[in-house]
């Protein structure tokens, strides 16, 4: 009978062997964790009151980044108009052309998310059939052999990192705060293949994710799009389109971030509150993302990364203030100004005055309202003995009815809160009645939100008779 217990013993490690495999694991650990990657991100062109003032904007970001000259740029989307002064292909292929060219000036490779101004037509309709302007940014990828893999969405790697760019515009006309919200989603094809590419870069250096919606805005679409990422060394998704930055904080390990402006409007803010236009550059070491810095493009100083909640206070602000305009209506009457009454009644106007001043936030704002003097006289805040010129303060919630970050109002008309007498004369002459109304509030900084208010004189209509 052979004894086979011999043959069935496993050699042990000797102490050599354990500290040979110690070292080859160490070094494995360390090399992965020294691995270093320097990331640009450039926000929105569009939309833009004029397509060539975004792309010199544009263009000055490119030579700032280039200073950097990081490992790879992303574009956050809404690099083209698809709408705007945009009747043709040739048009639109215009328009491309341009924006690659200027992107093309970066000294390293660069990927992009598709944004609504890239691909929606121009016939406003939730979940359009029309999928004209998607055929026309994949033909002028494919000429410029743009890394995108001909599909609307696609991953890239480099240095060992994965880079994923996913498309929120599958139900065109569709947007997470401004438009139908419930129908701004991920497919389930999108999501099928998503799956796939994260289960075969499960092992690499780390993963990225850019998105042009900041679809976490409407939690119950990007939910299933997160309990996916989260099993996956997803380091960071990054968003623009709404041409403010925001720090949306960390959750499950992922950073996540909302890009600024870098040529598409911008509201008129300081410039640590989203109010000029930037690039980013974020430095990862590893696995972690160690450094996150923003950058006003006209001057190259770093700025802050505005806080979630304080952005959303701006916003709310914002809001109250584009409430302003319909405050008043001007129409010529027989050498008087008139107006309508909320039951559409036309009565002499004496006075203007502001009923939609409010305070939407949790901590006190203050207003001050400028003025051309040779329009408006005797300005006075309602209920107060305090000059029209002056400062008010208005305590948190005071006169607002319901807030959120897209849209405040109150429940029912107040009284005017500022006041002025109007000087017809000059009126008639200039035919409309600028208010620019700054507001003034306190968090980790001094914040200014700024907003003209413009009320024309009308035509009559056949209104005063």
């Amino acid at each position: 009978m052979v004894n086979h217990s011999s043959k069935s013993k496993k050699r042990r490690l000797t102490r050599n062997d354990r500290v040979y495999l110690l070292i080859v694991v160490s070094l494995a650990f360390f090399t992965n964790c020294s691995k270093k990657l320097t990331i640009g991100i450039i926000g929105d062109q569009f939309g833009a009151v004029n397509a060539d003032s975004a792309f010199v904007i544009l263009d000055q970001a490119v030579a700032r980044m280039n200073k950097v000259n990081p490992d790879i740029t992303l574009h956050v989307g809404d690099m083209v108009e698809s709408i705007q002064n945009v009747n043709s292909y040739e048009d639109y292929q215009k328009i491309f052309q341009h924006a690659v060219n200027i992107m093309n000036q970066l000294y390293c490779p660069w990927i992009f998310a598709i944004g609504d101004h890239d691909v929606v037509p121009p016939i406003y309709k939730p979940l359009s059939e029309d999928r004209s302007r998607e055929k026309w940014f994949l033909d002028q990828s494919t000429a410029y052999s743009l890394k995108n893999n001909g599909k609307l969405y696609y991953s890239y790697d480099i240095k060992g990192y994965h880079f994923i760019a996913l498309y929120s515009l599958e139900n065109l006309h569709t947007d997470p705060r401004w438009g139908s919200i419930f129908l701004n989603q991920i497919s389930e094809e999108q999501i099928a293949w998503l799956k796939n590419d994260l289960s075969e870069h499960k092992k690499t250096n780390g993963i990225i994710v850019v998105i042009h919606h900041p679809q976490w805005y409407v939690w119950q679409n990007w939910s299933t799009i997160h309990d996916i990422l989260k099993s996956y060394p997803v380091i960071a998704v990054i968003a623009g389109h709404y041409h403010y930055d925001q720090n949306d904080g960390v959750l499950d390990g992922i950073q996540y971030f909302t890009m600024g402006s870098t040529g598409g409007v911008i509201k008129d803010l300081d410039e640590n509150s989203g109010g000029c236009y930037e690039y980013a550059v974020f430095y990862i070491k590893g696995r972690k993302l160690e450094e996150m810095h923003l950058y006003n493009v006209s001057t190259g100083n770093e700025v802050e990364i505005t806080p979630r909640k304080t952005m959303d206070r701006i916003q709310a602000i914002a809001c109250m203030l584009g409430n302003l305009s319909q405050d008043e209506s001007m129409y010529l009457g027989q050498n008087y100004l008139m107006s309508t009454d909320n039951y559409g009644k036309m009565y002499r106007l004496d006075e203007i005055g502001l009923e939609s001043l409010c305070n939407p936030i949790d901590l006190p704002i203050k207003v001050r309202v400028n003025y051309n003097k040779d329009l408006l006289y005797k300005t006075s805040w309602s209920n107060s003995s305090i000059s029209g010129d002056s400062l008010y303060t208005l305590k948190p919630g005071e006169r607002t009815g319901w807030a959120n970050y897209a849209s405040v109002g109150q429940w029912f008309k107040p009284q005017a809160l500022w006041m002025a007498k109007v000087n017809l004369d000059n009126v008639v002459y200039s035919h409309k009645i600028d208010l620019n109304v700054c507001v003034n509030f306190i968090d980790t900084r001094e914040r200014v939100i700024k907003n003209t208010t413009s009320y024309y004189l009308l035509e009559n209509d056949d209104k005063n008779k």
